[in-house]
């Protein structure tokens, strides 16, 4: 058997356009800092939260399938072990540094409250529900889901044997009617809700059944999903996402990106999209995005404090194009060091743990 890495073409790139996406849906919300000035609306891209879902289906799904195909099995506990190596050093730290700079500022009172205990034990998502998630480390919700969708998928994938693709079919199904039916009995300003729509279990489950039939090499789904004008369509959709987005009813929006999402995936790993991903500046961001994605909103809240001091006069636009590059550049600069610094030595041990080599997942 080839002992080769394997490499999925392009999920470094797209892991890339998710975190700069996410990082610029950020700079000018109050939730992570103020400028002192109003915030340029860029109409780009939104919905790199859920490009990262469903790339995170994808990845962990198609890794699963080759290790079942090597050792006929699943190592459970070397899966949690490469989970942990990857999530946990990074995670832990930026909490510990948010609360250092924060109580030299003389703001520990805002993260050091009866809710760090849902951040400490991934559950972000709880507070994030009813909007009371601390400032510097809300985003940590997604990972909270993450976290929490790792403690079923790998035991289901594990036992499924034939039936994989019904499974992953009745529990994407059965979420994504959970969220309906909780809209049309509790409406959308429930906590029942919210939880089924921030929980995106069903998003992760479409990136899913996208490994699954991409490792069998299904001839519809491929065909369907890396068609060259399907490709062109959805990147100038998702692109613009912020143009159409508010105006797809609310309760498919990220359902809507999702499929577009699983539609950039194919088309990389294809290799049948029109934009190539696959190149060192997109390999680059992509292999250092968790970095970016953890990092960012304590770059945004410091520097936003030191720019009011400032009182820069410049026209306003000015001021926030110059913000967002700014934002960007320091965001990556910071991430790289902290991918080799802190994450590289762990990255080195969870190798270990591998089963499957893989390109990708040794840089994610």
């Amino acid at each position: 058997m080839n002992k080769a890495p394997i490499h999925l073409s392009g999920l470094n790139g797209l892991r890339a356009i998710a975190a700069i996406s996410v990082v610029i849906g950020h700079v000018f919300q109050d939730t992570f800092g103020n400028w002192g000035i109003s915030g340029l609306h860029l109409p780009i891209f939104k919905g790199g939260v859920t490009l990262f879902f469903v790339i995170s289906g994808f990845l962990i799904t198609y890794l699963l399938l080759q290790e079942k195909k090597k050792i006929n099995d699943v190592k459970i506990g070397a899966f949690y072990m490469r989970r942990i190596l990857r999530i946990w050093p990074i995670y832990y730290l930026y909490i510990l540094v948010c609360i250092a700079v924060l109580a030299f500022m003389g703001l520990s009172d805002t993260i050091l409250t009866e809710k760090l205990w849902w951040y400490l034990f991934f559950a972000a998502n709880i507070p994030f529900l009813s909007a009371t998630g601390i400032p510097m480390i809300v985003h940590f919700w997604s990972i909270g889901v993450e976290e929490q969708f790792y403690l079923f998928w790998p035991w289901l994938a594990k036992f499924s044997k034939r039936y994989l693709i019904p499974i992953i079919c009745v529990v994407g199904i059965v979420w994504f009617s959970m969220k309906l039916g909780s809209w049309v009995a509790f409406t959308n300003k429930s906590l029942i809700y919210k939880f089924f729509n921030v929980t995106k279990f069903h998003c992760m489950m479409l990136g899913a059944l996208g490994a699954v039939l991409y490792d069998k090499k299904n001839k519809y789904y491929i065909k369907i999903f890396s068609n060259k004008i399907g490709q062109i369509i959805v990147w100038l959709l998702f692109l613009l996402s912020g143009v159409w987005g508010d105006y797809v009813p609310a309760i498919i929006r990220e359902e809507v990106i999702a499929v577009m999402s699983l539609f950039l995936i194919t088309g990389q790993v294809c290799s049948s999209s029109f934009i190539n991903l696959e190149n060192k500046a997109c390999d680059y961001v992509g292999k250092i995005s968790y970095g970016i994605y953890v990092i960012h909103p304590l770059l945004i809240f410091v520097s936003s404090y030191a720019y009011r001091m400032l009182e820069i006069t410049l026209p306003t636009w000015l001021q926030a194009i110059g913000i967002y590059i700014y934002v960007i550049l320091a965001t990556i600069l910071v991430a790289n060091l902290s991918y080799h610094y802190v994450e590289k030595p762990f990255l080195k041990l969870k190798n270990r743990f591998a089963i499957v080599k893989s390109q990708n997942s040794i840089k994610k």
